[in-house]
């Protein structure tokens, strides 16, 4: 005899994945829309100033992982010299000398991150999720970012927001490279494992109150 109920149940469970991720979508697009009318007259006064100190470019873009591996260009003010990064992605600290004077400012406050919205609407990122790596880490530790990459790279996470200051932990280090390869690497991707494995709506508003609360705080 068929079991109405089970079979219900069933179909809810099949569906919530579908309306999980349509949902947050959702969220991603108005919250990206408001953010970037916000922001966009801010960004347009900044580019004049960055301009009159660093020259053009203004912009800079890099290669990162999306979801299931697929690269895309993320965007992002130039804080470093031109042409002065390397296939690591790595900033070795908040003194390294190719970080300009500006983009020192620009870092501290993580507002070179804010043309990422753009990357949100584009459905590249969400606001949550994993923060977008490299294809060089992505594929040196690819144990983690198999279960990482099932979701889309995002500006908010629960590693992000712990490691925020991340330049200055690896400006103590003698070597920043090995500390960031041996140490952060596998306890962000662990975390980030976690968020993955437990994302629903919930969590997704959770982690952004989370940052809130930490932006404010300070």
């Amino acid at each position: 005899m068929l079991d109405y109920g089970t079979t219900e149940f069933s179909k809810k469970n099949k569906f919530a994945p579908v309306l999980t991720t349509f949902l947050i979508r959702f969220f991603d697009v108005i919250v990206g829309t408001i953010m970037l009318l916000l922001i966009f007259p801010f960004l347009v006064i900044l580019s004049v100033v960055m301009l009159l100190n660093q020259g053009f470019p203004i912009l800079f873009s890099q290669t990162r992982m999306g979801r299931n591996f697929k690269p895309f260009q993320i965007y992002k003010l130039r804080t470093m010299n031109v042409h002065s990064e390397d296939h690591l992605g790595l900033t070795r600290g908040s003194h390294d000398q190719r970080i300009t004077k500006i983009g020192f400012f620009l870092r501290k406050y993580k507002i070179d991150e804010l043309p990422q919205v753009v990357n949100i609407l584009k459905g590249e990122m969400s606001l949550v999720g994993s923060r977008p790596q490299v294809p060089f880490y992505t594929q040196k530790f690819k144990i983690y970012y198999d279960i990482i990459l099932e979701k889309k790279p995002g500006i908010f996470s629960q590693s992000a927001i712990m490691y925020s200051n991340e330049d200055e932990i690896l400006d103590r280090e003698k070597d920043p490279i090995s500390y960031y390869e041996n140490v952060l690497i596998p306890i962000k991707c662990k975390m980030d494992i976690k968020m993955v494995s437990d994302f629903s709506v919930k969590s997704y508003f959770a982690i952004i109150l989370q940052y809130l609360n930490k932006l404010f705080n300070n």
